[in-house]
């Protein structure tokens, strides 16, 4: 399974959790720990990727992501901005971009170490979000496909960002699984929110799995690409071992459907979790889709 990353997803001054981490993540697959898990350079997307982003966001954010001014504006997302910011995002989206063109041609699962990054709006970064990966990565599969594309958002927070940008659109269905009401939004036409809240323990892990079932059956038959937002931060109000079965639950759908997945690896932090811990569950990510992906291939 092709899996894209390179070092500049983190080479901004100021970065946080889920750029970071894909450092670690990185260094893992790097030192063997997974085998059948390909880990490419997106370098080759970066001018499409500039392209797309400066589509889908406003010229005066764009402007204030490269240059740092107005200061405020560039640091909408919430840290200080600084002049690695601009390549950082640009580089992480280009491996969300690269895996949609791969899940796309070969009718399979491929992914990004980072990038999502779903509370973006079209204006301003906002979150810890600079540039909305999900909804870059949904304009670009609209260029090569003609079918439908599904957001299928699992962080733990609400993508109010990505909503506001694809709503209204007919050939994008954003489906959202929540366990927190930040960034809360009223969902427009065959859009879906779910937010679990009122719940603990085993029921919300239950009703949790329920949930994505639920979602999962609505994905229409003309889908031709499903982007994945991967978060792990439903930690520590999901089981560990209820979120390593949502990817199994995914996995196990994208290879029913046989539709092509690009994910990327979202939410999850040091602050929920030890560090090694939140590795070994982004790396049960790849480990189930790389080897559903193993498994058709010998069908």
């Amino acid at each position: 399974m092709d899996v894209f990353y390179n070092p500049k997803y983190v080479g901004a001054k100021e970065n946080f959790d889920t750029t970071r981490k894909s450092g670690w993540i990185a260094e893992e697959l790097n030192n063997g720990r997974l085998a059948g898990v390909n880990l490419l350079d997106p370098e080759s997307f970066l001018q499409k990727t500039g392209e797309i982003v400066e589509s889908i966001h406003a010229d005066d954010y764009i402007n204030a992501l490269k240059t740092g001014e107005p200061f405020s504006l560039a640091s909408s997302q919430g840290f200080e901005w600084d002049p690695g910011i601009w390549s950082m995002a640009l580089n992480s989206t280009a491996g969300v971009l690269a895996a949609v063109d791969k899940a796309i041609s070969g009718n399979v699962t491929s992914g990004s170490l980072s990038s999502g990054l779903h509370h973006a709006s079209r204006d301003s970064g906002t979150g810890f979000c600079t540039v909305n990966g999900l909804v870059a990565a949904a304009q670009y599969a609209l260029e090569i496909t003609d079918g439908i594309v599904v957001i299928l958002d699992v962080d733990a927070h609400c993508g109010g960002g990505t909503h506001s940008m694809v709503a209204g659109q007919d050939r994008i269905l954003h489906l959202d699984l929540s366990v927190s009401r930040f960034d809360s939004y009223k969902p427009l036409g065959d859009n879906q929110l779910k937010i679990l809240t009122h719940q603990t323990g085993q029921e919300l892990d239950h009703d949790y799995l329920n949930e994505l079932d639920q979602l999962l059956s609505t994905v229409p038959a003309d889908t031709s690409l499903v982007i994945y937002n991967a978060g792990m931060d439903p930690f520590p109000a999901i089981s560990a071992e209820t979120l390593c079965e949502r990817e199994s639950m995914v996995a196990s759908w994208r290879k029913k459907v046989d539709v092509g997945l690009a994910f990327v690896l979202a939410g999850g932090y040091i602050s929920s979790m030890p560090k090694n811990e939140l590795v070994d569950l982004h790396l049960h990510t790849l480990k189930v889709f790389s080897d559903s992906l193993l498994l058709s291939s010998k069908n």
